[in-house]
């Protein structure tokens, strides 16, 4: 069996939408649980920071799994939780996203010249991806391909996302890429002249000087089992980040949270007058994740028994890897985010009201979370250490 490659990037930034919830049901749930399952994994083998967007990467094995069959196919609905519904699922997310005014998404398939798609493979990246597929000489201009698609990714990510493919293999195939892009303001922007530095205290370390936002007002706020719980809405749409503070002697009650603990966390807020404290902090991030998914038992698909005979006839297809790649920066006006995730694959106005009172200083690692408030989708997540 003759050995070839495809490769499919996929780029995804910021990611925040307003779909229908009975339309979205199955992204949200699959996305929401592969967050926590997957931040286990990246946490386990990684001591410091970690940004990662569950919405991309899930968006990326759609992609992928509409091409995938047999067991191969089976595996991945196993794993992750999904079945076909799930590229209705994510289109219905993707385009109310597009409307929302805060980010701009779009997606492409690279081919090597003549290479024929599968007609239903066609029709479901047209249809749920909004997907067209342009031609490259891949095999003898290489070097000008891998430009052409990560100047594309870089343009569509308003050049957060640069050199997604560091390389790129003269037998690639295809390339899938789909890149998305957000910047939103806070509703309650935190005024700069209240920031100044503090203290922040990582686990067995000094404590660090960082740049501390403060700010009072009204936040939906929890507390369960002994973590702090705060949501910080964006301007204008239903779309906000989640911070959850553990005790500083327990920072395991967050590194141990599940799609169930997050929904109590939700359930249970309500208006607080908060005290707030929130660093300013830049963060990027890339990845290898084929191991992530290899532990949440996805291997078929990137071995030579791998089945994607869905996407092409030509040959026979497995996936390779899962490179993804983040941004996000966050500071007193607003959050700008991006994230790529590239999968090689290879054959085989009222009176005032008195709130309860809390105090919400992130000056401790903390983990995070950007969120559709409509469908409770978590778009990204990610863990601040400072380290």
């Amino acid at each position: 069996m003759t050995v070839k490659f495809l490769k499919a990037a996929l780029v995804i930034a910021a990611v925040f939408s307003l779909a229908s919830s009975a339309f979205a049901s199955e992204a949200s749930m699959a996305i929401n649980n592969f967050a926590f399952n997957a931040g286990k994994i990246i946490m386990a083998g990684n001591s410091g920071d970690f940004f990662f967007s569950p919405y991309s990467i899930i968006s990326a094995f759609g992609m992928a799994y509409a091409g995938a069959a047999g067991d191969t196919a089976s595996e991945i609905e196993e794993a992750l939780g999904i079945t076909q519904g799930i590229h209705d699922s994510l289109g219905a997310l993707t385009r109310n996203l597009d409307k929302s005014g805060y980010v701009s998404s779009a997606n492409r398939v690279w081919l090597k010249e003549g290479l024929k798609l599968r007609n239903n493979y066609t029709d479901t990246l047209r249809l749920n991806y909004n997907s067209t597929a342009k031609e490259l000489d891949i095999k003898k201009k290489t070097a000008e391909s891998r430009t052409e698609i990560n100047d594309w990714v870089s343009a569509k990510t308003n050049g957060k996302i640069n050199d997604l493919l560091q390389t790129l293999d003269p037998d690639t195939q295809m390339v899938i890429t789909n890149a998305v892009y957000f910047n939103a303001e806070w509703k309650r922007k935190f005024p700069k002249s209240a920031t100044g530095k503090e203290k922040f205290y990582v686990e067995g370390e000094r404590a660090k000087d960082v740049d501390m936002m403060k700010q009072r007002d009204d936040f939906s706020y929890s507390e369960v089992d002994g973590v702090k719980v705060v949501m910080l809405p964006y301007k204008g749409y239903k779309l906000s980040m989640i911070v959850a503070l553990p005790s500083e002697d327990n920072p395991d009650a967050v590194k141990s949270a599940d799609a169930e603990t997050f929904a109590k966390w939700i359930d249970a807020m309500e208006m607080y007058d908060v005290d707030l404290w929130l660093p300013k902090f830049k963060t990027e991030k890339s990845y290898e994740l084929k191991n992530v998914f290899e532990a949440l038992g996805i291997k078929q698909a990137f071995t030579d028994d791998a089945d994607f005979s869905g996407i092409t006839g030509d040959e026979p297809l497995k996936a390779d890897a899962v490179i993804h790649k983040t941004f996000i920066d966050v500071d007193e006006e607003k959050t700008e985010a991006a994230a790529a995730t590239a999968i090689p694959m290879m054959v085989g106005s009222a009176m005032p009201i008195q709130r309860p009172f809390a105090e919400f200083h992130a000056d401790h690692p903390f983990m995070y979370f950007i969120r559709d408030n409509e469908t409770g989708t978590i778009l990204f997540m990610g863990y601040q250490t400072f380290r």
